[in-house]
C-alpha cells in the first residue's frame, strides 16, 4: 500500500469518466431523442441543463 503522502495517477477509466464531454454528450442526446419523440418540455428541460452545464465553467 502506498505512503498517504504518494498520489497514485488515475486510471484511464476514471480520467475518462470525467471528462465534461460524457454528460455533455448524454444532455446533447436526451435534447434529440425528446425533439425527435415530440416532447417538449423534456427537450427544453435538457436544451437548459445543457446551457447551465456550460455557463456553470464545467466545459
Amino acid at each position: 500500500m502506498p505512503a498517504p503522502s504518494e498520489t497514485l495517477p488515475a486510471g484511464r477509466l476514471r480520467r475518462g469518466l470525467t471528462e465534461p464531454l460524457l454528460p455533455f454528450a448524454a444532455l446533447a442526446l436526451l435534447a434529440v431523442a425528446a425533439a425527435a419523440a415530440q416532447q417538449t418540455v423534456l427537450c427544453w428541460a435538457s436544451v437548459g441543463a445543457l446551457a447551465g452545464y456550460s455557463l456553470s465553467g464545467s466545459v
